[in-house]
């Protein structure tokens, strides 16, 4: 009987192969594409000399250093093109999604890791945050990780899983600085579940101290961020209760950004924290426990700690839909074959919908295409745009595109980057100094992204015409300012 278990435990693992094969064609298949702002900024900091990004100097933006730093590895060996910096993301998402099999097979059975597998595979969020150069998936990765660890403890407790768990929680510390969400509700859900044990819990509390002493560098940055008034999340909007539902629907649901447009969305995803307790609080298996309360109480705490420091977003909420979808998975594993089957075929079908609604409106900026029209125009034309950030995102592909062009930098007033600060080497003028250039050349393009608008300083002495967008507008806009005919004398 044993050996026949054993062989049947094979054959259906080997299922899962297909399934990461399948996750990764759909995500290089459909990457490649121009990246965004933050993702330009991603790379000019894993340009830097790691004595740097392990330094003081990181002070200077919100994120820990430790996905710069996998990057900057992962370039020296692929390089830095569009598709080979989004390839990181694809391979750490698909460990990812090993991880959460990995996680629902030891709970749920064969079933419950297939359904996981699959789910994951397809979910629209995943994809997104596969691919995009950002250290969101590697947040997710590690917190699954972490979690299959402390299954295993709880299963038994071992020194090897203790050592995993810690690992995981370092890594995924030092790959978003809210994460500190994920290590705070795991020792809470932890400590209860470990109370009748003593020394596993005496165990589990000397490991996370060890833990929060190698963090503390980070912790101390962090701490000094929040009373500078939040580096790097002072633009986030403070969420009321149904805004906060309604991120949650964002990224717990299967109709990613189609639910930012349904009305009842923050209702469904109560209902569905709602169903993920009511589960839990019937199935009471201590790992079913444990990824309950990730999966209720993270938007819950990153809803209360968003009243004091505004921090909640879909994308640092996402590391938790890696615990809801194989709590998911485990909990479908347990209904009855018929049942079990329409469900996950409707779930599958749902989010190959979000996938196929994602992908035109996805997360891409248009600055290959705007510096290849100021190029066909004028190989050595004058590019102004406004602020240091604006100048990091303009010059990493003009450097490979155009490299005549000229890159001029109108300082920024008020608010400033300071994550870019000094990563700019183009000359920075002020708004008279960009007025007498447009005067002086007769012709300046400008590149503009919300509120980084270099024309407005140009207005006095020249005149717009802007130039024609693509069928479907991207930022940055692109304008071409003409000097104002000098009046006759």
């Amino acid at each position: 009987m044993r050996n026949a278990a054993k062989a049947e435990w094979n054959r259906g693992d080997l299922l899962a192969i297909p399934i990461l094969l399948l996750a990764v064609a759909l995500r290089i298949a459909t990457a490649g594409y121009s990246l965004w702002f933050d993702e330009i900024a991603a790379i000019r900091l894993a340009d830097q000399p790691l004595g740097l990004l392990w330094s003081g100097w990181m002070a200077r933006e919100a994120n820990p250093p430790l996905y710069y730093t996998l990057l900057k590895g992962w370039m020296a060996l692929f390089g830095a093109s569009d598709l080979a910096v989004q390839a990181l993301s694809v391979a750490i998402g698909t460990a990812g999604i090993a991880a959460g099999w990995w996680l629902a097979r030891r709970i749920g059975g064969t079933r419950a890791g297939l359904i996981a597998a699959l789910l994951l595979a397809t979910s629209a969020a995943h994809v997104d945050f596969s691919q995009e150069v950002r250290g969101y998936i590697l947040a997710q990765t590690a917190g699954l990780f972490g979690c299959v660890a402390m299954v295993a403890y709880l299963e038994r407790p071992r020194l090897a899983p203790l050592c995993g768990y810690a690992l995981a929680a370092l890594v995924a510390l030092y790959s978003h600085t809210t994460m500190i969400v994920f290590v705070g509700l795991i020792n809470l859900a932890m400590a209860w579940l470990l109370r009748r044990d003593m020394p596993a819990l005496i165990r589990w509390i000397a490991v996370n101290a060890i833990v929060a002493i190698l963090w503390t560098w980070w912790a101390w940055i962090s701490f000094g961020q929040a009373q500078a008034g939040g580096t790097g999340f002072s633009w986030i909007a403070r969420p009321d209760v149904i805004s906060a539902l309604g991120m949650t629907a964002v990224i717990y649901l299967p109709f990613y950004v189609a639910s930012e447009k349904v009305v009842l969305a923050p209702l469904l995803a109560l209902g569905w924290l709602a169903g993920a307790a009511w589960f839990a609080a019937r199935d009471r298996r201590p790992a079913v426990v444990l990824l309950a309360v990730l999966t209720v109480a993270a938007p819950v705490l990153l809803w209360a700690l968003s009243q004091a420091l505004p921090v909640f977003l879909p994308r640092t909420l996402f590391w938790a839909a890696g615990p809801m979808l194989v709590l998911l998975a485990v909990a479908l594993a347990g209904l009855s074959s018929p049942i079990r089957t329409a469900l996950v075929v409707v779930l599958i079908a749902l989010q190959a919908g979000a996938l196929l609604r994602w992908l035109p409106e996805r997360e891409t900026e248009a600055w290959p295409r705007q510096i290849a029209a100021i190029a066909r125009i004028d190989p050595h034309a004058i590019v102004l745009v406004e602020g240091d950030a604006m100048a990091v995102a303009t010059d990493h592909y003009l450097r490979r595109q155009a490299p005549g062009l000229r890159l001029v930098i109108l300082e920024r007033s008020g608010a400033v980057d300071r994550w870019a600060e000094g990563l700019a080497s183009a000359p920075h003028v002020d708004a008279a100094g960009a007025r007498a250039l447009l005067v002086q050349q007769r012709r300046v393009f400008t590149l503009t992204r919300g509120d980084y608008a270099p024309g407005t300083s140009l207005a006095a002495v020249g005149v717009e015409r802007p130039l024609p967008e693509g069928p479907r507008q991207r930022q940055p806009a692109l304008g071409l300012w003409r000097a104002r005919p000098s009046p006759a004398r």
